[in-house]
């Protein structure tokens, strides 16, 4: 009997060891990760002192059709989180609503992006460091949103509850730093 609780805490204790390194390499990959983003940052910083930058008479993006696809992203964060405490809860209805509700904003979000993507004046150094910032987070907001589906479908079986809940927490997560890195984009694009 003793050697049979001894056992049941070992297993406890190797659970949350388990669970603490994969935030912690959760964590490290989303440093390493943002930083990609921060360096993308700075080429726009630099070349916007370039001459060649935008030449007079070239449009900029619109700020309003950033700020929809913003509120998009922010919502669906918003949304989220509000999942991963309603599994967190057992409750698999709400999370399931909730997410679902995450994944259409999400592609929502991709949707007018691919759009801003597509329509920017050809040609210039802006249109060229426009189209990689926006290209290379839509590409990482499709890949996370992809990982997000498979969650709400294994959440739609019943895979999840509140013991066990790390794919959703993960999911949660990398959107969470889409959002934090777009937000970085968006202020540089939009607004700087």
């Amino acid at each position: 009997m003793q050697n049979q609780s001894l056992l049941e805490q070992q297993l406890g204790r190797d659970a949350e060891l388990n669970l603490k390194n994969k935030r912690t390499g959760m964590f490290v990959f989303q440093v390493s990760w943002i930083m990609a983003f921060v360096c993308i940052v700075i080429v726009n910083w630099q070349l916007r002192f370039s001459a060649n930058w935008r030449p007079a008479g070239t449009p900029e993006a619109s700020p309003l059709i950033g700020i929809f696809a913003t509120l998009a992203l922010v919502i669906s964060a918003v949304l989220v989180w509000r999942a991963v405490n309603a599994i967190r809860a057992d409750d698999d209805r709400a999370f399931i609503l909730q997410w679902g509700g995450a994944l259409a904003l999400g592609a929502l979000f991709a949707l007018v992006m691919v759009y801003e993507w597509l329509t920017v004046e050809t040609g210039t150094q802006y249109a060229l460091v426009f189209r990689l910032m926006t290209g290379f987070h839509v590409v990482h907001a499709l890949a996370i949103g992809l990982y997000m589906a498979l969650v709400f479908r294994n959440g739609a079986r019943g895979a999840y509850h509140a013991d066990h809940y790390w794919a959703v927490e993960a999911g949660a997560k990398l959107w969470y730093f889409v959002l934090v890195a777009w937000l970085m984009f968006y202020v540089v694009i939009y607004w700087v």
